[in-house]
């Protein structure tokens, strides 16, 4: 939760937004986002599409319920246009673009994988993609001047292939002043309590 709270900070104050960094850090859901990792880590049961399921896998060929998953939960937020796109027989990237007021062209991605290695995989990447949904949430209720895009790319184990999709696809009307990507936020490899953030130039 700490991750999710240093991001909403990141993002505001990189952007200067008329919010408070403090008051969009209190929107931030603990105990929701306990319930959304177990649900996508197939810990618990969720209901999607009206039917009590378990996602136990989300390897790029059994991703379909996990694809669902994320558009429903998406949609509930309001404020953003949720599409699936289908780039493969396999692969499906779910994107939410939450339009600018002022700059709609000017884009910002806060972006992280969806799909695994096997049954599980609680830290990669559900801990991402939930940290992508809790973001959403809290910022979808505000208007930015910016474009922001969140996005769950699919095919990352076997080539990064979602995400090569998007960057090959990407509209020459538009520009990509930043993004975010959340991976395995779960992994305290040196047991610091912290999260290690990577930074590349353009």
């Amino acid at each position: 939760m700490k991750t999710i709270k240093f991001i909403l900070f990141l993002f505001i104050s990189a952007n200067c937004f008329g919010q408070s960094i403090s008051e969009l850090i209190n929107k931030v859901d603990g105990s929701g986002l306990e319930v959304m990792l177990k649900e996508f880590s197939g810990e618990i049961s969720t209901v999607v599409n009206g039917s009590t399921v378990t996602i136990l896998n989300r390897q790029s060929h059994q991703n379909d319920i996990s694809k669902d998953y994320l558009v429903q939960k998406l949609e509930s937020f309001g404020n953003l246009s949720v599409t699936s796109d289908a780039y493969s027989t396999n692969g499906t990237n779910v994107i939410a673009t939450q339009t600018g007021s002022k700059n709609p062209n000017e884009v910002l991605v806060i972006c992280g994988h969806y799909d695994t290695v096997t049954n599980y995989c609680a830290d990669d990447n559900a801990t991402g993609t939930v940290a992508i949904l809790e973001v959403a949430c809290v910022l979808s209720q505000y208007c930015f001047d910016n474009t922001i895009q969140y996005i769950l790319f699919d095919e990352e184990e076997i080539g990064l292939l979602g995400s090569k999709h998007y960057v090959t696809n990407f509209s020459s009307s538009q520009n990509l002043i930043g993004a975010i990507n959340l991976d395995m936020m779960g992994y305290d490899k040196d047991q610091a309590d912290d999260a290690p953030i990577h930074v590349r130039d353009k």
